[in-house]
């Protein structure tokens, strides 16, 4: 996931609905009083000793001792042990921990499609959330309402979501702009659309350097996942068809979208190193100049745009709103209203549960927010031309290392990324591209769907079928021996007992089971 980080427009971010804004007087939760807690009357409280952890994106992780930990432990009465965890080593970290049963007061969880997750769940191992939420008015805003729902486990809430917009995240293409302009192209909206444009980058030396040296489009196989979700007008791993759902890995649509990128490899669309490319080398390749776009979260086009400029000062960035498969239905990634979970193990009293609840509830609060993404005003930043301008304070203190992984940002800057890294007229040009992107719809069938042999299982023939797409774009293998491969996979037995339990669950969710 890719954050944004320092400051932000402060009267342009606009909050997920007004009725965050009224929200403002600043409940840490509940309707039983504990408004004191966040205006500071905590003389009479007892502190609440909490431990939690998290998952980060950071390099340098605050310590108990932060001044940022310590201004939300005074705000909201608490004593903090957070415990950051790593993204590198999250997934290793967070299995053993969940293995142990030694959970912390509020605990992470990534995904709860996790079969662990959802086992210990079964088990009775965490809080069935559900009739506290409405007490406390930040995590109970309407504006959170498809949040709440979109997380429930058969009609439960479990945990506490971490908002995050539902569009501008996802890896999908971004283009130099500066090559559109010279080379007098529109922005592509469909797949030929695309590969034109493309070829274009590739033929026409849109750097000017009189050479044939332009790498039209910077990105690797484990990159270009969303040709197939373009080609099936869907979002993740199902399609929906007659009431059933099938798996796109077998689908003709998806043949079509093989033969898209295997001609665009032919064509040199792409870096030679196509099927073994690192994120980094992407990377690299894009802010060196040498190539034309690559597939990012949105945020991304402002950050990769500031290291491009450092060798073509013109150089600039725009992200595609969509793009339109051979049916004409545009597709652009989206997902679900939030990122990441915390949950409350049982063995928790019931009475730490509202308090904890209380914690989490000032987060979601527009000074808890801010507190968290920016720390404190005249100490961490300043405003100035409605942007909140971080001071030398704000990275001593770690500002943008710490909460900002519990408290995502409740705003279109968490997906459009830092508005001082650009100029206003390119950021109200994002808004518009994310605001119109927001207006396509673009199903996710399976979403939340839980099969016992989709998860042992899938994640095999996925691996078989990744292969055998990478062999057919090489030139290894013909696109015969792929549809022989495809026709044989459909008999498989282990697809068939996938295909049937994931059917079954989605029944159960249209039946509201």
């Amino acid at each position: 996931m890719n954050k944004s980080k320092l400051s932000f427009k402060a009267a342009g971010a606009v909050l997920i609905g007004a009725s965050l804004v009224v929200s403002a007087c600043g409940s840490t939760g509940g309707s039983s009083g504990s408004d004191k807690t966040a205006d500071g009357d905590k003389g009479k409280a007892e502190i609440t000793e909490i431990t939690m952890n998290t998952l980060s994106y950071g390099t340098e992780f605050p310590d108990d001792n932060n001044a940022i930990v310590k201004e939300f432990e005074k705000r909201t009465n608490t004593k903090l042990k957070i415990d950051w965890v790593p993204a590198t080593t999250a997934e290793d970290k967070f299995n053993v921990l969940y293995a142990s049963g030694n959970l912390p007061d509020i605990t992470f969880v990534e995904d709860m499609d996790n079969q662990q997750i959802r086992t210990m769940i079964k088990q009775g191992v965490f809080w069935d959330l559900t009739p506290y939420i409405k007490d406390y008015k930040n995590l109970s805003n309407p504006a959170l309402k498809d949040m709440w729902e979109t997380s429930k486990i058969a009609g439960k809430n479990y945990s506490v979501p971490r908002y995050y917009p539902t569009h501008g995240g996802g890896v999908f293409p971004m283009l130099r702009k500066d090559w559109l302009d010279k080379l007098n192209l529109k922005m592509p909206e469909t797949m030929d659309q695309f590969f034109e444009t493309l070829q274009a980058f590739k033929d026409k030396d849109p750097d000017g350097n009189g050479k044939a040296d332009t790498i039209p489009y910077s990105a690797s196989v484990q990159y270009m996942g969303f040709v197939y979700n373009v080609y099936n007008d869907t979002q993740g791993a199902w399609k929906q068809r007659d009431g059933k759902l099938y798996p796109i890995i077998t689908e003709d649509a998806s043949r079509d979208a093989l033969l898209w990128l295997k001609k665009a490899y032919d064509a040199g669309l792409f870096p030679p190193d196509f099927a073994i490319m690192k994120f980094s080398q992407i990377n690299d390749t894009l802010q060196a100049g040498k190539a034309g776009g690559a597939g990012y979260a949105m945020n991304n086009a402002l950050t990769r745009t500031k290291e491009i400029q450092k060798i073509e000062p013109k150089a600039e960035l725009i992200p595609l709103t969509s793009l339109a498969g051979p049916k004409g239905s545009k597709f652009v990634p989206s997902g679900a209203p939030f990122y990441g979970h915390f949950l409350i193990p049982k063995k928790v009293p019931e009475a730490k549960v509202k308090k904890l609840l209380a914690f989490l509830d000032y987060g979601y609060s527009p000074e808890g927010n801010e507190l968290a993404n920016y720390g404190v005003k005249g100490v961490h930043f300043n405003e100035k031309d409605g942007l909140k301008v971080p001071t030398d304070q704000f990275t001593k203190d770690k500002v943008d290392q710490g909460f900002q992984y519990i408290f995502l940002k409740l705003s279109d800057e968490q997906v459009l990324g830092d508005p001082s890294l650009t100029t206003k007229d390119i950021y109200a040009r994002n808004q518009s591209i994310l605001n119109d992107r927001k207006k396509i719809v673009v199903p996710n069938p399976a979403f939340g769907l839980i099969s016992d042999s989709n998860t042992k299982l899938m994640p095999d023939i996925k691996k078989k079928v990744d292969d055998m797409r990478v062999k057919v774009i090489l030139g290894q293998e013909t696109m015969q021996a792929y549809d022989d491969f495809i026709k044989k996979l459909k008999d498989d037995a282990n697809l068939q007992k996938i295909v049937k339990e994931m059917n079954d669950a989605y029944a159960d969710k249209l039946a509201g089971k």
